[in-house]
């Protein structure tokens, strides 16, 4: 057998260990799928993305140049997904999932949400009629480089969120507005419409934590004490604080006076906590 046959025969048996190798070894990703979930207010939030690193490589730029679309990530599209209709900058857009596309600029963002989520790369030509939303966002330096690609859940309360990216020196923040307020008035209408007492305790409860709206809560905690079979320490605690924030400070008093010996027979600790702040708060 010639030197060259030998050679030959050499590299393909080398070449067959090594995909056998390969095989049974597996390969380590380079860029991790990342799955994230998060319940705000009534929306349920899942974002997908694979997790690419610098590995000592210039990213904006570069890697991922400016004014070009870019999949906000590796592998296939970053995906996220709303069970709830949401806004992004007075843009509504309906519940479902859709691909996160992005042009960097070295000082702003564009972003877009992309309803065809089955892309590996970004799409050769968009579609228009599949944008959703796009936003522009400024972008702000960091001070210490981020070395792995990262999407989170930033800022948030019930009515609103950011959706934070994080890349090298890059970071920037797209705020996103839920519909919260529109479903809990929705869903306050339909049970008022054969309300218990726990339906107005909940409605009352709920003007209370948001922040607005007192004089409409008070209504409602009435309304609840009254068909009330026994009125509870609980249902006096949101009436003495609906009354405070209306800076009905006499009134505010009695009720948290009455309140806070309820609590004392009951020997609940959290109640009687509660009733001494808003007294305190009273002073």
């Amino acid at each position: 057998m010639s030197s060259s046959s030998i050679f030959t025969s050499l590299s393909a048996v080398l070449l067959f260990f090594a995909t056998v190798a390969e095989a049974q070894i597996g390969r380590l990703p380079l860029s991790p799928i990342q799955r994230l979930e998060q319940n705000i207010g009534l929306t349920d939030i899942i974002i997908e993305y694979s997790r690419p690193s610098m590995r000592d490589r210039k990213i904006f730029g570069a890697l991922v140049p400016f004014e070009k679309l870019w999949r906000t990530g590796a592998n296939r599209n970053t995906t996220i997904q709303f069970s709830k209709d949401i806004i992004v900058d007075d843009q509504k857009i309906e519940a479902g999932k859709y691909a996160v596309f992005s042009t960097p600029f070295p000082k702003k963002w564009e972003v877009i949400l992309y309803t065809d989520t089955d892309n590996w790369n970004v799409p050769e030509q968009l579609d228009t009629s599949k944008i959703a939303a796009s936003v522009s966002v400024e972008t702000i330096l960091l001070e210490e480089s981020k070395e792995v690609f990262t999407i989170m859940i930033g800022d948030f309360n019930n009515y609103q969120f950011n959706l934070d990216i994080y890349w090298e020196n890059t970071f920037v923040s797209i705020p996103i507005q839920l519909t919260t307020k529109e479903m809990m008035d929705q869903k306050i209408k339909d049970q008022l419409e054969g309300p218990s007492h726990d339906d107005y305790y909940a409605a009352a409860r709920y003007q209370m934590e948001s922040g607005e709206e007192f004089a409409k809560g008070l209504d409602w905690i009435n309304r609840a004490i009254e068909m009330a079979e026994e009125v509870t320490w609980w249902d006096l605690r949101i009436k003495a604080i609906l009354l405070m924030e209306l800076n009905r400070k006499d009134e505010a008093v009695m009720v948290a006076t009455e309140g806070l010996k309820m609590a004392e027979v009951a020997k609940r600790e959290y109640g009687i906590n509660e009733f001494n702040k808003i007294l305190k708060q009273l002073k």
